[in-house]
């Protein structure tokens, strides 16, 4: 979880936006699993309770999401595929893809099919990587390192909800975590060890 924390400044404010709209959507569905909020039902909502009425704005919005069929989830479970410790942004642009997905699919079929697009990409590249091994001298994908990586993309991605509620925890815990002394790296260290005889 904190290497979903370690992000740029302008990075983290995005996934805070991501992730309480996220949250707020999936928890609408779990409230009210017949008549649960769209995603951009929850936006709508959302600018409404801040004075921004834009005449059906998430309506209109809507019906045009709606006309342009579900390959929005498959699209965010790629994204959610491609997500790693270095680049999480993947993981933020594939939630928006799925929450927009939803809006023809619906909420299960969504998250099914997101789901089901990036398990395969990477049960597809293990299954490339374990030919390439067999018939190849020399091949770029590692069966192993294949799925060590769609591990981290889905522990990256599924997180995605819950960055705004543990960035909070951890901005309000850390003023009063005590953080011990840094190892002195070896190579400092012998050099330290070297100038000491001169000055002596």
């Amino acid at each position: 979880m904190l290497v979903a924390l370690d992000r740029p400044r302008w990075q983290q404010f995005v996934a805070c936006c991501v992730s309480l709209w996220a949250l707020a959507w999936i928890v609408g569905q779990f409230i009210s699993p017949a008549h649960g909020p769209s995603a951009l039902g929850v936006l709508g909502e959302l600018a409404a309770r801040v004075g921004m009425t834009g005449g059906g704005w998430a309506e209109r919005v809507a019906e045009t999401w709606q006309h342009s069929g579900g390959g929005l989830a498959i699209f965010g479970g790629l994204l959610w595929a491609a997500t790693t410790e270095r680049g999480q942004l993947p993981a933020l642009l594939g939630w928006v893809a799925v929450m927009l997905g939803a809006e023809r699919l619906g909420y299960r079929p969504a998250m099914l099919v997101a789901v089901a697009s990036m398990v395969g990409f990477v049960v597809l590249l293990w299954i490339t990587a374990q030919i390439s091994r067999r018939f190849l001298d020399r091949t770029t994908l590692f069966p192993n390192d294949v799925m060590r990586a769609g591990v981290t993309a889905a522990a990256l991605s599924a997180v995605v909800p819950l960055f705004a509620p543990t960035l909070f925890l951890a901005r309000l815990g850390n003023p009063y975590l005590t953080k011990g002394p840094r190892p002195v790296p070896a190579q400092r260290l012998e050099e330290s060890r070297v100038q000491d005889p001169e000055r002596s």
